[in-house]
């Protein structure tokens, strides 16, 4: 019932609030939940129409998790991040600083080449975050093309852990557009969703599934390769995603505050250890 129900529903719910959050990883979050390997496995699966009943349970409450977190974390995450930057980020630094002491435990052997790789993968785009352009509309079919393109790049993104899909649609000039459609789902049945804006996230989401399509598979056969190397890649990934998260980065608060929800993030990894065990 927790490996097949609660945890992928809980799991989705993280990633969705996750992926929302330009600096935020959804793979993150499914490596601290202990689905990673799995969510990978299932949609190599599912790219091989080898789909088992597990499976469809698996990844349809998993995608429900997902879609709740990211209609709900549209209005709700952007709201906390708006007006208390700070803490929030404290919370989500202590969550992935605890995992990391964990998930090192993964590791049998360290090595440096794939762990400096993944960490660099994390910290790079960062140095490029200023001085994007937003766009504001999509218009004629390369405008669709191109932002099928961005989807792609954004799902094989969100599937990473510390590589923020949000941060590459912003990097891309699409993430204040996606959040202001996302955000008129709750305006559906009041007509607040007009045609351009269900094309514009058809568009996005089909190339997000491709993306997811694509890293996957690398990852499966990587896993099926090298899983020690993977694992020390994933670990930088983890440690690299601690740097565009630091509170300090993120305004201003007193240091208790910011201690707290440190905690209070890495309770909430020693709860879901707990649980799961």
């Amino acid at each position: 019932m927790y490996d097949e129900i609660f945890r992928p529903i809980v799991a989705g719910l993280f990633m969705g609030w996750a992926n929302v959050i330009p600096g935020i990883s959804g793979g993150t979050i499914a490596v601290i939940m202990g689905i990673f390997e799995r969510f990978i496995d299932v949609i190599n699966n599912i790219m091989a129409f080898k789909i088992s009943r597990k499976d469809i349970n698996f990844i349809a409450t998993l995608v429900l998790g997902i879609a709740v977190g990211i209609i709900t974390g549209s209005k709700l995450l952007t709201w906390a991040f708006q007006n208390h930057s700070f803490y929030t980020y404290s919370f989500f630094f202590g969550l992935i600083l605890f995992s990391l002491w964990n998930f090192r435990n993964e590791v049998s052997q360290f090595r440096f080449f794939e762990f400096v790789a993944g960490f660099l993968i994390v910290v790079v785009p960062y140095l490029f975050k200023s001085g994007q352009s937003n766009v504001t509309s999509v218009e004629g079919g390369f405008g669709y093309v191109f932002l099928a393109l961005a989807g792609v790049i954004a799902g094989a993104a969100m599937v990473l852990p510390g590589v923020s899909g949000s941060l590459l649609l912003m990097l891309m000039g699409y993430y204040e557009a996606a959040i202001k459609t996302v955000s008129k789902l709750t305006k559906v049945l009041t007509g607040g969703l007009l045609i351009s804006d269900f094309l514009f996230l058809l568009t996005l989401g089909i190339g997000v599934l491709i993306g997811i399509g694509i890293i996957s598979k690398v990852l499966k056969v990587w896993f099926e390769k090298a899983k020690l190397s993977v694992l020390n890649f994933i670990l930088g990934l983890l440690a690299g995603s601690l740097y565009p998260i630091t509170p300090a980065y993120h305004g201003s608060g007193n240091v208790f505050g910011m201690l707290l929800w440190i905690a209070v993030g890495g309770l909430v990894v020693y709860a879901l250890g707990k649980f799961e065990r």
